[in-house]
């Protein structure tokens, strides 16, 4: 029960601080491996508690089992620590036991993620894996005489703006390898078997990963598969669209310009330089996210105003009060995590870690003080409406958010009317440019679309 109800705790945290996607059908049945990339440190289980659908046992380094607040919750979901060279050298024999805690679990039928490259980081595509999965699978199923029926279950995570509240993250579940069929190879030579079933592993994340060259790449891309998107008409200008439909779309384009990179690296420098003048221009009009209309038209201007305004005003008079009550402790888990100075990978983890230690503190502070003050009544009725008046804020400042935008991108460009011709002129010669990159490449279709559940 204490488990169940950490594991529903953590997806719920995850799910406010993060709008969480996912695509495909979660966590399969029956023993499972479920193996990730990790750019975004314990945030990563987190994601995959909320979205896989149903209990997936986590490994962690084992140092974050003795911390005040990540272990007690670890040991109560289950986790098994990995010990690693780099934290506790003399404690590597310890591994040899988590191996068999492990296989253990598989073979109790239960599901286990593991994280592959070994680490969490930032860069722009996955570490080189480690053979630590294929091993523990291979000899699970050796252990079960081969009729376990252990999957391996590639998961590809990724997220827009991680370190940043109320961004957008995405789970892509894909198709499990089934570990048995490596029976063969296995009896043959066992290390042949794990380096071959560890580079399946890595093709199937590359399969529902975003993967770029540098980070400058991944910038350019985002903003290319925008500029298509809008001018094809599959999006409004100032729309947001999720991550998960984008999803597909980005994974096309990235590797329409590595391919071009490689095969064609002078078209592909004439390329960039086009689309960061196109980043440059909408940067100065303020756009942060989507595109700048090539005309306003005022009637959809004044409805759009209407519509958003009377949203505002209805969702108001909650929102204040729920941003008044929860300012202190989102202040709090602000200031700490700015003190620390987190690695950009870990900025989420420590938000989010002394978001669910300070906002259930303040909660239950604020209601006990105003049941001292007021009454019993009043701070059972604080209690209840606490996370209501919450919700109402990070509603409302969302919204304001995109308004705020949306406004100062239609005043900067009612002053540059110039500019918006350009733009205009620059986003019919970027896409009749990504049209006959993509000509003659099959599999290359931009407007190729996924089944995604949410």
């Amino acid at each position: 029960m204490l488990s169940w109800l950490i594991t529903k705790l953590v997806g719920q945290a995850v799910a406010v601080f993060y709008d969480v996607e996912r695509i495909g059908a979660g966590v399969v049945d029956g023993p499972v491996l479920v193996t990730a990339n990790h750019p975004n440190a314990l945030v990563d289980p987190l994601v995959i508690f909320h979205t896989g659908g149903r209990k997936v046992r986590p490994l962690a380094k084992a140092p974050l089992f003795e911390h005040f607040i990540v272990g007690p919750a670890l040991k109560a979901l289950g986790g098994l620590p990995v010990y690693r060279k780099e934290e506790s050298p003399g404690q590597m024999h310890m591994n040899a036991r988590t191996f068999d805690a492990v296989i253990d679990a598989l073979r109790s039928g239960e599901a286990v993620q593991i994280y592959p490259e070994g680490k969490s980081h930032s860069e722009p595509s996955m570490a080189p894996l480690r053979t630590g999965a294929a091993r523990m699978a291979l000899l699970a199923e050796a252990r079960s005489d081969w009729s376990l029926g252990l999957r391996l279950q590639p998961v590809g995570l990724t997220y827009e703006r991680k370190p940043f509240f109320r961004s957008r993250a995405v789970a892509v579940y894909g198709e499990p390898i089934i570990v048995a069929d490596y029976r063969d190879r296995y009896e043959d030579d066992g290390w042949n078997a794990a380096r071959t079933l560890t580079g399946d592993i890595r093709r199937a994340l590359l399969e529902v990963t975003l993967q770029f060259e540098t980070s400058e790449d991944r910038d350019l891309v985002g903003l290319a598969e925008r500029i298509w998107t809008r001018e094809k008409g599959e999006a409004q200008p100032r729309e947001r669209q999720h991550l998960s439909k984008r999803l597909p779309r980005l994974r096309t384009f990235a590797r329409a310009y590595a391919r071009l990179r490689s095969e064609d690296p002078d078209r592909a420098d004439r390329l960039r330089s086009v689309v960061r003048r196109y980043q440059r221009t909408v940067t100065a009009l303020g756009v942060r996210e989507g595109d700048v209309p090539s005309r306003y038209r005022p009637s959809r201007v004044v409805l759009y105003a209407l519509g958003q305004l009377a949203m505002l005003l209805f969702v108001f008079p909650a929102a204040i009060v729920g941003i008044l009550f929860w300012a202190m402790p989102y202040q709090v888990t602000r200031y700490v995590t700015m003190r620390i100075r987190p690695k950009h990978n870990e900025i989420a983890t420590y938000k989010l870690t002394l978001g669910l230690l300070a906002f259930p503190v303040w909660l239950v502070f604020a209601s006990s003080l105003i049941s001292l003050l007021m009454g019993l009544d009043i701070g059972l009725l604080i209690a209840r409406g606490g996370a209501i008046v919450g919700l109402a804020a990070i509603v409302w400042r969302a919204r304001e958010e995109e308004i705020r935008e949306d406004a100062r991108v239609f005043f900067r460009a009612r002053r540059g009317q110039k500019t918006l011709d350009r733009l205009h002129v620059l986003r019919k010669d970027l896409v009749r440019e990504f049209e006959e990159v993509a000509k003659g490449w099959s599999g290359l279709d931009p407007t190729e679309t996924k089944t995604v559940e949410s």
